[in-house]
């Protein structure tokens, strides 16, 4: 028995030290030298180089960023009109004759008799969690996170057609008792009502309008707004405000620049649905909506509620610089469809005159007056942005509530499209904006994996001028280390890059847990990368920020949501890191250490006096590095700000103990030389302030809640293994021993 105890005790030692010490072995090796010499600062390092993608689409801005709380909140939803609506009453239906306006037509049609109900939901989630598997249970149940002590804002539009009695509005939630009645007997037309309403209680519940009476209504654009939301009541925010938490986690990345899509609907399948930036401005009620159908049975809204004038505004009070991205007159979603005609085409299937017009199905042809109309729009919209009042659409922006133009420098002609058709487009769409607006910088596009690039920036050298070639690289595990060198050799006279989107579907995780510290740590060796060369790439940004939890449309994001918190991913700490600490000029250096699996980059703020080293360590063991400075007079007390893992699926689920997010210390240093363990699957930054910098005003980490180890699922299934073999030991011990004791007994007797 005492060898089985050993073995199961040996057990548990070898999984502790597992646990503690996976990984975290100190390599004997010699130690390598980071040598930093002042002799040696570089070029400049773009002013914009880390920024980030906000997309209007499914699970990003409705039910997300912006605040209204009310689903399908116009009837808009073209296949089911009433998704996300309850109504119990004696009839109702959807109408669209004689609506709130042409734009959004619908509305619902209600007749009581004594009473009915009316609720909205909210923006409910539809999947089980981690997977797009249908969840009828998630999807019919009310997902309106409401907190105690907060005030919610009521607005609908009503019009009565022969209804005698009251409705009253309530937010529908164990423990909530506040009630609010009205009538709308002076509603003959279309007539806005408006209230505040308190909830008590802190908890997920719907909008109910509870109707006493007899007759007939209407009611359409229904608003539930917290008036805590970010812009709300302002003089600028004038028709939209914004979730508070979501803008604060945007604030901390501190991006220099947003791009954001200026009104295309990625889900058109033809040129009149493209949309346009025009749908997406003015009051509310007439801004353009549609649903967006989702697989299994599941639905999106985009209400347009986050237009060209909020992206814009929030560029603006976020102090980085506004991308706005219009299509190139081009239906996105007939790509591969363009792809199998142009091989029938190349290879005589089909006749030119076949080709011609398949093209005019999918895209504007330059020289039509349809393509003309488009780039009037595409003018337009520099118009809106930094027109004065003499002008039509600068004036109605001042109309929109901001009075000064917003400087708009920059336009993306494209969303990842590269072939010829649209260079076609692009040439044109660049010639009119260069003619009367030669001061906009024009990003084009040229796919997905780079290999596009050199010949488009020799063509865009040659053929433009003031623009910057867009470059995409959405990999899986593993594959965006294979990009690290691509931008060595690029040619530094050419046209600048701009990374619009990466993303890395990793390997381990599930939809939502694949944002972990292995995904950070392979993004975290790619950006020192892109550092290097940062005379090249100018820009940078992941592919999705927001994504709902169980409602989601990918399965990476930088920041995932549900109701009422946020998860905010290893990923998204990396970008905080890098964006927030990076200096003016790259500072070349004489360390490689790829083999080993450790990254680097080192650059100068010149300005502020701050050295900052940035070490990305894809390994499960700790390296040592010593760091020396030459150069740099009255070095200060260094800091560094880090995430370190001892296993790669580690990451941040919602109702879960934060585990992986940065910590601060600081570093000793004796003779402008200093000691650093670079950790386990680690991504650091080491910022080094001198001369007259005491390095009070480096970047401060956010308040974050206690972190607590991240621990796997296989390794609580070890442990509960082991548990269940020592009790099981234990026992059989025990009445061993008791066996025995009872034979003596017996044999004495």
């Amino acid at each position: 028995m005492k060898k089985i105890l050993s073995i199961a005790l040996s057990l548990i030692l070898i999984l502790a030290s597992v646990f503690v010490f996976s990984g975290s072995s100190v390599s004997e090796k010699i130690i390598p030298s980071l040598n930093i010499s002042a002799d040696n600062i570089s070029y400049s390092v773009s002013n914009q180089l880390y920024g980030i993608s906000l997309e209007n689409g499914a699970a990003s801005v409705d039910g997300g960023l912006a605040s209204n709380l009310v689903s399908n909140n116009s009837f808009e939803y073209e296949t089911e009109p009433t998704a996300g609506w309850s109504v119990s009453a004696r009839e109702h239906t959807v109408m669209s004759d004689d609506g709130l306006n042409e734009v959004n037509s619908n509305y619902l049609w209600v007749s009581v008799d004594t009473s009915g109900a009316i609720r909205n939901l909210g923006y409910t989630e539809f999947y089980s969690y981690k997977t797009y598997q249908y969840n009828s249970k998630k999807a019919s149940a009310a997902d309106m996170g409401f907190t105690e002590g907060e005030t919610y804002h009521f607005s609908a539009y009503f019009k009565n057609i022969d209804f005698e009695g009251t409705i009253t509005v309530s937010l529908e939630a164990d423990g909530n008792t506040e009630k609010y009645q009205f009538n709308i007997d002076d509603c003959l037309e279309w007539k806005q009502i408006s209230l505040d309403i308190q909830s008590n209680v802190t908890d997920d519940g719907a909008l109910l309008l509870s109707v006493d009476g007899t007759g007939t209504f209407c009611m359409d654009f229904v608003s539930l707004v917290p008036v805590s939301s970010y812009g709300y009541d302002s003089d600028v925010w004038t028709y939209t405000s914004l979730r508070s938490d979501m803008v604060t986690a945007v604030s901390d990345l501190s991006p220099s620049f947003i791009r954001f899509s200026a009104g295309e609907l990625d889900e058109s399948s033809s040129l009149d649905e493209l949309g346009s930036w025009k749908n997406t401005v003015g009051a509310l009620e007439e801004r353009t909506q549609c649903g967006i159908d989702l697989a299994n049975k599941a639905f999106a809204v985009n209400s347009n509620s986050m237009g060209v004038y909020e992206y814009l505004l929030l560029c603006e009070e976020l102090d980085c610089t506004a991308i706005p991205v219009i299509n190139a007159g081009i239906v996105t979603e007939k790509t591969s469809e363009y792809s199998e005609k142009y091989r029938e085409y190349i290879n005589g299937v089909i006749t030119d005159e076949e080709w011609q017009q398949f093209l005019d199905e999918i895209a504007y042809r330059p020289g039509t007056e349809e393509f003309d109309l488009y780039v009037q729009s595409v003018l337009d919209l520099i118009e809106y942005a930094n027109g004065d009042e003499t002008t039509e659409w600068g004036a109605k922006r001042i109309a929109d509530g901001h009075a000064e133009s917003f400087d708009l420098e920059y336009i993306a002609v494209g969303n990842g499209d590269y072939d010829d058709l649209y260079r076609r487009n692009f040439d044109a769409i660049y010639q009119a904006v260069q003619e009367k607006y030669p001061e906009i910088k024009m990003i084009i596009c040229t796919g997905e994996d780079g290999q596009n690039y050199i010949n488009t920036n020799s063509s865009a050298d040659i053929i433009y001028s003031n623009v910057l070639v867009e470059e995409e690289y959405c990999v899986s595990s593993g594959e965006l280390y294979d990009y690290i060198h691509l931008f060595d050799n690029f040619e530094r006279s050419g046209a600048q890059v701009a990374i619009s989107s990466y993303l890395i579907d990793t390997e381990f995780g599930d939809t939502l847990t694949k944002n972990n510290i292995w995904s950070a740590v392979e993004a975290a060796s790619f950006m020192t990368a892109v550092e290097k060369n940062s005379d090249v790439v100018s820009m940078i940004s992941y592919g999705n920020f927001f994504d709902k939890v169980n409602a989601q449309t990918d399965d990476t994001a930088l920041l995932w949501y549900n109701s009422d918190s946020i998860v905010r991913t290893p990923d998204y700490y990396t970008h905080m890191l890098f964006a927030n600490n990076i200096g003016t000029n790259y500072v070349s250096v004489d360390f490689d250490m790829e083999e080993q699996g450790i990254y680097s980059s080192v650059t100068v703020d010149t300005e502020n006096s701050v050295v900052y080293i940035h070490l990305v360590n894809t390994t499960n063991t700790v390296q040592k590095v010593n760091i020396n400075l030459d150069g740099f007079e009255n070095v200060g007390t260094p800091t560094v700000q880090y995430m370190a893992e001892n296993f790669k699926s580690a990451c941040n689920e919602p109702d879960d103990d934060l585990h992986v997010a940065p910590q601060q210390s600081e570093l000793p240093v004796k003779d402008d030389s200093l000691g650093y363990d670079i950790g386990t699957y680690s991504v650091s930054v080491i910022r080094i302030p001198y001369g007259s910098n005491d390095g009070s005003g480096l970047f401060v980490l956010p308040e974050t809640e206690l972190r607590v180890p991240y621990i796997p699922s296989w390794v609580w299934i070890v442990i509960s293994c082991v548990f269940v073999l020592l009790v099981g030991v234990t026992c059989i011990i025990i009445l061993g021993t008791r066996l025995r004791h009872k034979k003596k007994k017996q044999k004495n007797n």
